[in-house]
């Protein structure tokens, strides 16, 4: 059995276990008629994602606050996930949301500047330790908490499911068409650098599988959608994806680790799982949270 064939028999392994999780927690959400079941599937990956981070800042000695890393991503999506299933009111968790991150960066600085006088670190190494910091809070366990606002059974979590599908998909594909085709036309690979495995005739072939599967999904979650709309959703939540997964690459290039832990064979960890998912999630649910909170806001 080749490498390349093991590798995808322990991708799909991890992919139906993480499925049947999901599963379970949708299950559980639309039986009972209560979010808890997926708020809190939602919430264990941002912890578990705090988690990792912490585990890989302490093992490569990056320079960050860890500790406000790990504290901030246990504590945050809860907080956020208590305001809506307490108020079932999903437009306030976006500003609950955004106020996390503010607080955070604030918290942050604030640190620095005390380590600054008091610890004797430098301005630039202070500015990194900021900045490595906000990153890790902000990837991708802020950005997937905005899922906590889309979590009505009967509207938001199909368009969420619709989403992650989409999201994993373009992998999926971006895999396999890499295995058959990939360097067959074009040597040079897509990401030299950051992630140079990913080749050409991989990211054409998932960009047009994805769209299709895509609208193909879209269309069948919302018949009334155009076409023409979903078409563009489509192809935006792939490119999104594609960003959300180099987005995992730069961060384990950065630090130094081949993959955030060894919890999902073949996948690599929690982080590796949710990269990409956490990108369109935030940019989809955030431009709908946005929409339903302008029109609260007054006109004049």
């Amino acid at each position: 059995m080749s490498d390349k064939l093991k590798t995808f028999l322990k991708r799909l392994f991890s992919t139906i276990i993480s499925l049947a999780v999901v599963a379970a927690a949708l299950g559980g959400t639309y039986h009972f008629e209560n979010t808890w079941y997926c708020a809190a599937l939602i919430c264990v990956l941002c912890n578990l994602a705090a988690v990792e981070w912490f585990l890989m800042l302490r093992e490569k000695k990056t320079e960050c606050n860890r500790w406000l890393i790990l504290i901030g991503g246990m504590v945050y999506p809860w907080i956020a996930a208590l305001v809506y299933t307490q108020t079932h009111l999903a437009v306030l968790v976006f500003p609950v949301v955004i106020a996390c991150l503010v607080l955070f960066i604030l918290t942050a600085v604030i640190c620095e500047l005390f380590r600054m006088d008091y610890g004797k670190q430098g301005a630039e190494a202070a500015l990194r330790s900021v900045g490595t910091t906000v990153f890790a809070f902000v990837y991708p366990g802020w950005f997937l908490a905005f899922a906590l606002g889309y979590m009505e059974p009967h509207y938001g979590l199909p368009i969420l499911l619709t989403i992650v599908v989409i999201t994993k998909l373009s992998d999926i594909w971006a895999y396999l068409c890499g295995v058959l085709v990939g360097r067959r036309f074009i040597s040079r690979p897509f990401s030299p650098v950051v992630s140079p495995k990913k080749s050409w005739e991989g990211i054409i072939g998932s960009l047009i599988l994805t769209t299709l599967c895509g609208v193909f999904l879209i269309r069948f979650v919302k018949p009334a959608c155009p076409m023409w709309f979903a078409i563009i959703g489509a192809v935006v939540l792939y490119f999104i994806s594609v960003a959300g997964d180099l987005a995992g690459s730069l961060v384990k290039r950065g630090i130094g680790v081949k993959d955030s832990s060894h919890l999902l064979p073949g996948i690599g960890g929690i982080i590796d799982l949710i990269d990409s998912p956490a990108f369109t999630i935030a940019f989809v649910v955030a431009l709908s949270m946005f929409q339903r909170f302008a029109v609260l806001l007054p006109l004049h």
